[in-house]
């Protein structure tokens, strides 16, 4: 009798331990990237205050995340890569819906509003605007290491991934997997 009552608490333990295991696993969000340059964080990060330079009004603004998914794109207009993928980011926000995604392209030159303007007029870029990151203070929060580096927020306004170096953001892989959160 005392066999069997050992083997069966050895066994119920295994069982409760594999079945904790199993849940685990089956309760973690499992959608494999579509570029192999996007890091997707295993548990959305919290994001220091960003506060911006807007040429509309004139002086800084902090950015709050409006409870919509929203990409956040560092750019210069001598990067190459960074004028390949902004008409990508243009259509991805007409496939998506402005009332669904936002894009805040942030500009990490000098500021200056004419060279900038241009630069998006000449790719017809039209969904959105730039502001300047004045003195790199963002990109020095945030650990940057280069352009375009890509922000994904999700609407908790929590980064859940990180692109490095560009993609087309109008792909259809990359717009099915974004559409999970």
């Amino acid at each position: 009798m005392n066999f069997f009552s050992n083997y069966f608490k050895k066994i119920t333990i295994l069982v409760s331990v594999l079945l904790l295991i199993t849940n685990y696993c089956l309760s973690q969000q499992n959608f494999p990237v579509p570029y192999k340059n996007i890091i997707l964080h295993e548990k959305p990060k919290d994001l220091p205050l960003i506060t911006l330079e807007d040429k509309r009004i004139g002086k800084d603004i902090d950015i709050i995340f409006n409870k919509k998914l929203t990409v956040v794109n560092f750019w210069a207009t001598w990067c190459a890569p960074c004028k390949e993928e902004m008409p990508s980011l243009d259509k991805m926000v007409s496939i998506l819906d402005k009332n669904n995604i936002e894009v805040i392209a942030i500009n990490v030159e000098a500021i200056d509003y004419k060279k900038s303007k241009s630069f998006l007029d000449d790719l017809k870029i039209k969904n959105f605007d730039s502001f300047f990151d004045k003195d790199l203070r963002v990109v020095k929060k945030l650990n940057l290491r280069g352009v375009p580096t890509t922000l994904l927020i999700n609407q908790e306004g929590k980064e859940f991934a990180r692109v490095m170096g560009s993609i087309d953001f109008s792909d259809t892989k990359f717009i099915n997997w974004v559409k999970n959160f």
